[in-house]
């Protein structure tokens, strides 16, 4: 996986987590856009308790009982078994907490919760569909913070999809609503993610606009973590230019924010970006470091999304220095660990980065069928842009395999899903990719021919003939087939 992608792919997870709850200020989110999960727990709590207090009413043997009593009940199970990052047992409780005459907000509150869980579980239509609630109940109840969060977070699964445009039509009609509250929190969220619309285009000088943007919120609501993550943003941006000495720069400034605010996650994105950095310039041995000391944070954290992509990042150097079985051995810890917390965007991921390993193994099949795996789960979830990638190296596997038709067909492929997305630098590449494979299969017709010709030339000199009589003859064959 190339570094263009890599970042985009880390920082897709980053940003679907992060937006995912927003629209509630006591719904925080977590996994690089957040404090700690311990601090967000007891706030999403306290918030879905909010309006569920009734009268106090005692039964006939005394014992004193809250009419809510089993809706708080299930609430508060919901919230242990977020904790645990046990999404689907979750979905559950949150459900068996709805009543009739429940007010807006707190059905609101439950869509969104519900909403997340289903797409921290990788289930985009079941996500939307509680999404398309509560933009409903919002509209009905006219509840712009809400209507808001339903908006922005029908836009990050259009954008998980690859489906930009929508995506990028969604999150500006919730920017616009956060604008009109004043809710600058939320803001510097929704523009973080039409900032990595624009990076996945390859619009990269709209991109970093945004970003400043979202630098120049979180400095000035004052929120440390925010500005480490922009800041990340912003380097990364420099990084895919090429520019390096930049990209280092505002990356150490994020990593030197979280080292100072106790902020682990970001400490661990900070070192990742760095890491990349490093990669870029050949520094494998610094990346290698950089990536281990990233590994560790998110081990001590438990943020095992975390813990995998850096047990990939790892398996990169590992692959770029040709040991393959240990490179094979950390892609194969991530994809273990994307399985078991049932992350399927993380696990196609994974599945691909194991098909290049064996690619240059020259273990072609196995590397078709990994990459056919990947192919499958992100066609299941929607994402587009994975399944571009994944087409995208299908297609060189099949040429290895001279299997042209095949390899052109699936370059072709994913030559239309990057244009639809306007990723500009990887339709470059796929059209480059298409033009190397066709002047190399036409070079080997060529040769072929000649080889074919020139045997025919030494046969019918050996039964007599002079060598103009042969060309001739081989020169009216192909005049007769053409």
């Amino acid at each position: 996986m190339d570094i263009f992608f890599s970042i985009i792919i880390g920082l897709i997870v980053a940003a679907i987590i992060a937006i995912l709850g927003f629209g509630w200020k006591r719904i925080r989110t977590w996994l690089g856009w957040s404090p700690p999960i311990p601090d967000w727990v007891p706030e999403l709590e306290q918030r879905l308790r909010e309006g569920f207090r009734q009268d106090i009413t005692t039964d006939l043997d005394g014992v004193v009982r809250t009419a809510g009593a089993e809706r708080r009940k299930n609430l508060s199970q919901a919230a242990a078994l977020l904790k645990e990052k046990r999404y689907r047992d979750a979905i559950p409780y949150f459900e068996a907490s709805f009543e009739p005459n429940m007010g807006s907000s707190e059905k609101i509150a439950l869509h969104l919760l519900i909403g997340n869980c289903f797409s921290l579980l990788g289930e985009l239509e079941e996500a939307e569909g509680n999404y398309r609630k509560v933009e409903a109940v919002a509209r009905q109840a006219k509840d712009n913070e809400g209507l808001a969060a339903g908006l922005g977070n029908i836009g990050v699964i259009y954008q998980t999809r690859g489906e930009l445009d929508k995506a990028l039509d969604y999150l500006q009609q919730a920017l616009k609503l956060h604008r009109q509250t004043g809710n600058r929190q939320e803001e510097a969220l929704v523009l973080h993610n039409i900032g990595l619309i624009y990076q996945i285009r390859g619009e990269l000088d709209k991109a970093l606009e945004i970003f400043e943007q979202v630098l120049k919120i979180e400095r000035g609501i004052g929120r440390r973590w925010g500005e480490a993550n922009a800041l990340s943003n912003i380097g990364n941006i420099y990084l895919i230019r090429g520019e390096l000495d930049k990209a280092l720069d505002y990356v150490q400034q994020a990593l030197d924010i979280a080292k100072a605010e106790v902020y682990q996650a970001g400490e661990a994105n900070a070192l990742g970006g760095i890491g990349f950095i490093c990669q870029t310039k050949g520094k494998l041995d610094k990346a290698l470091g950089c990536y281990q000391q990233a590994l560790k944070i998110h081990k001590k954290i438990g943020n095992r999304e975390g813990e995998a992509y850096q047990l990939a990042n790892i398996g990169n150097i590992y692959l770029l220095e040709g040991k393959l079985d240990r490179a094979l051995d950390y892609q194969q810890k991530a994809l273990n660990i994307a399985k078991a917390e049932v992350y399927q965007g993380a696990e196609a991921a994974y599945l691909g980065n194991i098909g290049n390993v064996c690619q240059t193994k020259g273990d072609l099949d196995k590397a078709l069928d990994y990459n056919q795996k990947a192919l499958n789960i992100h066609r299941k979830i929607g994402y587009r842009g994975g399944e571009a990638l994944n087409l995208y190296n299908i297609g060189l596997v099949y040429a290895g395999k001279d299997e042209i038709d095949e390899s052109i067909e699936h370059l072709e492929q994913a030559l239309k899903i990057f244009e639809k997305m306007g990723a500009k630098i990887e339709i470059e590449k796929a059209k480059q990719a298409i033009q190397e494979i066709l002047e190399r299969y036409t070079a080997g017709l060529i040769v072929r021919e000649y080889m074919k010709n020139l045997q025919k030339i030494r046969e019918s000199m050996e039964q007599g003939m002079s060598v103009e009589e042969a060309v001739e003859q081989v020169r009216k064959e192909q005049e007769d087939e053409s």
